[in-house]
């Protein structure tokens, strides 16, 4: 399983392998769209905007950080617009991964620590 590639076990919009699907990432996983408090709006669902929200994924400087990974080849245009409004507006840093590359929204400090993580090779999201 890796991001913007569908689950081999999802079939007609169920896990086959429920019962005994792994702990990590199946057993773990959240979806943020799901949450009970969830901010988005109902077409971000992510079949309908081939995107997968996880909010508050890890903390920068005491603050939570958003993480979006693509769904599919690529989020739409209108999905990954109110997500960098959503980051902009709430003040919440947001990383976002699409066609394998990471994108940051959030303040100048954030955007450069990220860089320097990404560029080491390191996993921003750890």
């Amino acid at each position: 399983m890796h991001p913007g590639q569908p689950c081999p076990f999802s079939s007609a919009g169920k896990c086959t392998i429920y019962a005994e699907r792994p702990v990590d990432p199946c057993r773990k996983f959240v979806c943020g769209w799901l949450a009970p408090t969830s901010p988005l709006p109902e077409w971000m669902r992510p079949d309908r905007s081939d995107l997968i929200f996880l909010p508050a994924s890890f903390v920068w400087r005491a603050i939570p950080v958003d993480v979006a990974v693509a769904a599919g080849p690529r989020p739409k245009a209108k999905a990954r617009a109110w997500l960098e409004a959503f980051s902009r507006d709430m003040r919440r840093p947001l990383l976002l991964q699409s066609d394998g590359e990471w994108h940051a929204y959030g303040p100048p400090q954030f955007l450069r620590e990220m860089v320097e993580q990404i560029s080491a090779g390191l996993d921003p999201t750890r």
